[in-house]
């Protein structure tokens, strides 16, 4: 087996749906409690058809006053606009605290794990753990957005205008065996070894990891890890316990490595992480 694809992947082993339809990132602080929590508002908008497989979604958040708040790994990136400018989020290995610093409108965009390709050739390994300025995105016209979007007054004005410069630079490329990894792991909730990955992608674990490195910034491991976090997120903040039978149904082996994964990505174990965001979370 090369470095590369050794054969094209069999149809039967694509996708038969959609990454986006496998996978909805979960972020505590845009659930009901969380923004309750910090006293945020929240507007949401989906994208037009054409996007909606990269294009996770379109918000809008307004504070009263200024408030630093956690972001929890989740293997999208973002963009974060103000009247300002605009800053780039590249993946987060951890979770990380986001500073608002004045009160008022902040726009973002979230994009699908991946996704970003179809819109720019980027290395988004060069920006894990980083937020980067507007010049990151190779075209011109993004360093001003920001004007323009807040000429608008309202948040669906901003969405459209927002969406209509994404689709002028919507390239959309070919199905790979990457969109099957990504499948493949959204559908084990990250319970996936490398080695299965390889054999079924027919390619080898390292060109893997290239791939993943460049269209997610994370290692396949680490990409991994953070989906079974995400599953695990999501399910203790609807139905709080630290049984031994949540931590297997979840995939992990004991309680230990639930706590373990739980300190490495979110660098708090899980009780640490319902004080912070300590409200009724039944309807994350």
């Amino acid at each position: 087996m090369t470095s590369g694809a050794s054969r094209s992947t069999p149809i039967s082993s694509t996708p038969r749906q959609s990454t986006s339809d496998q996978y909805r990132p979960f972020q505590p602080i845009l659930s009901v409690a969380g923004l309750s929590r910090f006293g945020i508002s929240l507007e949401e908008a989906s994208t037009c058809k054409p996007l909606k497989n990269s294009v996770h979604s379109y918000l809008q958040i307004k504070v009263a006053k200024p408030i630093s708040y956690a972001v929890i790994p989740d293997g999208t990136q973002a963009v974060f606009i103000s009247p300002q400018g605009s800053i780039i989020s590249g993946a987060q290995s951890q979770a990380c605290d986001v500073p608002i610093l004045e009160s008022g409108d902040y726009f973002g965009i979230r994009f699908f794990p991946g996704a970003l390709r179809h819109f720019f050739d980027l290395n988004l390994y060069d920006i894990t753990d980083q937020f980067t300025d507007s010049g990151y995105f190779p075209c011109a016209n993004f360093q001003v957005l920001h004007h323009t979007i807040y000429e608008q007054d309202s948040f669906r004005q901003r969405a459209n205008v927002c969406e209509q410069w994404l689709l002028q630079h919507y390239h959309p490329q070919p199905v790979t065996p990457f969109d099957l990894a990504l499948s493949l792991i959204y559908q084990s909730f990250g319970n996936i070894k490398i080695s299965e990955l390889a054999t079924k992608t027919e390619w080898t674990s390292r060109h893997l990891i290239r791939q993943f490195r460049k269209h997610t910034g994370l290692s396949t491991k680490t990409f991994s890890q953070i989906i079974r976090i995400q599953h695990a997120c999501r399910q203790l903040c609807i139905k709080p316990s630290g049984s031994s039978t949540t931590a297997l149904d979840l995939g992990f082996f004991d309680q230990a490595h639930l706590l373990n994964d739980y300190k490495k990505r979110l660098l708090s174990n899980p009780s640490e992480f319902f004080d912070r965001f300590r409200s009724d979370f039944s309807n994350p």
